[in-house]
């Protein structure tokens, strides 16, 4: 594998390890929040022993679908697959973009599955207007640091 494509797959990897374990943490959240949904400890008087309530209030939801790709994106596509390359298989080695392909995937159905929470939530829809007007004080951090943001970002990628 020429010294290129080593450095190529081997910050690949590093990247979806880090992306695949981001995925992960949120999809362990979700999985233990619905599980919450599904049954919960309760208390029986009676013998003073705790039991499984059944509550029967999970649902599989879009976001949830959403995540479960990105996170399956990101552990093929930015972990499994470099760790194959870095292994020697010539078949993944010449398929940069495969890889890269994959790994934009899982970061446009990672920011689709933040968007959707937002959107069911009414987050964006009704609560941003409401709660914007209640920035009096704070309105400044914002503007500054949106326009940071955008001045680093401008910079840089001329440099």
């Amino acid at each position: 594998m020429p010294g290129s494509a080593e450095g190529f797959f081997a910050a690949v990897l590093s990247a979806g390890a880090i992306l695949s374990g981001f995925c992960g943490t949120f999809l362990s959240f979700r999985i233990q929040r619905e599980a919450g949904y599904y049954r919960q400890v309760a208390l029986d008087f009676r013998s003073g022993m705790g039991k499984d309530v059944y509550v029967g209030l999970t649902h599989f939801t879009s976001a949830f679908l959403l995540l479960i790709l990105a996170t399956a994106c990101s552990a093929i596509f930015g972990f499994a697959l470099p760790l194959l390359a870095l292994n020697g298989a010539a078949w993944v080695a010449s398929r940069r973009g495969l890889v890269v392909g994959g790994m934009i995937a899982a970061l446009v159905l990672l920011g689709a599955y933040f968007i959707d929470e937002l959107v069911h939530y009414n987050i964006v829809t009704r609560h941003l207007v409401n709660d914007a007007r209640e920035w009096r004080a704070e309105w400044w951090i914002v503007v500054i640091g949106i326009l940071a943001a955008g001045f680093c970002a401008a910079y840089f990628a001329h440099v």
